[in-house]
């Protein structure tokens, strides 16, 4: 598998992808410095996994499935290669590049975050703890790794655009509302959010998760929703992981 791993970074090199994992989270929280300071820890991770970070792996996801798909994926099919192998090489290589530009994108709230702290005396409407980051991040990590296959396999069935329109509306769309019920986990789409207000106390309206604020109820803060979330989007991951490759070996069989 490692071998097939290499061979999508090698195909990857020096393409608009290696740009993306590293900008996008940058421009997120720099947006946010600029744009909204007091609200600088609140806006860039609702910013950031509402839209934006779905979005970047929604052009992962094109990018990775359009090389091959440009020539019918012949060049690889016609290959003596294990085609599962492949596909996992490149579902791989996405959960890298997700975990570099989650890593940027920690690396900067933390550090931009703490500037304006200390140098521009800012005060932040939500101070969160470093380890509560970490632990967000971590948590952002875990239950968007389903994204990257299921991007994948859509763009293989259906093309890039409806694939971009597929997954970008319904997550939106789905996704904040979803995180709001109970059945939140039913989805993948709504467990991110659920979980960013037990960790971070954020609405996913960009709202603190507090008395007033709208569609906030005090169930959306209880703890016993979180492993449930995360378990549920591991299910999710391993699921569309497995229902991708299984789809992709046949396409050589027919």
């Amino acid at each position: 598998m490692r071998r097939y791993y290499l061979a999508e970074r090698l195909k990857n090199r020096h393409t608009y992808i290696e740009k993306l994992i590293i900008f996008m989270p940058l421009i997120t929280v720099c947006l946010a410095a600029r744009l909204t300071a007091d609200y600088f820890t609140i806006d860039s991770y609702n910013w950031w996994y509402i839209a934006l970070f779905p979005g970047m792996l929604t052009l992962i996801g094109a990018a990775l499935g359009n090389r091959d798909k440009k020539m019918g994926n012949r060049a690889i099919w016609a290959l003596p290669a294990d085609m599962g192998a492949v596909w996992d090489g490149k579902v791989l290589y996405g959960i890298r590049c997700m975990g570099i530009a989650l890593s940027v994108f920690l690396a900067a709230v933390l550090c931009i975050g703490a500037g304006l702290e200390q140098i521009l005396q800012r005060t932040f409407l939500i101070d969160v703890p470093v380890g509560r980051h970490i632990l967000a991040v971590v948590v952002l990590f875990i239950t968007s790794l389903w994204q990257i296959p299921l991007c994948l396999l859509i763009q293989q069935i259906f093309g890039t655009f409806p694939m971009v329109l597929l997954h970008m509306g319904s997550y939106i769309v789905l996704g904040a509302e979803l995180s709001l019920r109970p059945y939140f986990m039913a989805l993948p789409g709504g467990i991110t959010s659920r979980l960013m207000c037990i960790i971070l106390k954020i609405l996913p309206n960009g709202l603190a998760a507090e008395s007033g604020s709208m569609t906030f109820t005090p169930g959306l803060l209880e703890w016993k929703g979180f492993w449930p979330g995360v378990l549920s989007s591991l299910l999710w991951f391993l699921g569309l992981w497995a229902a991708g490759r299984r789809w992709f070996e046949r396409q050589v069989e027919r």
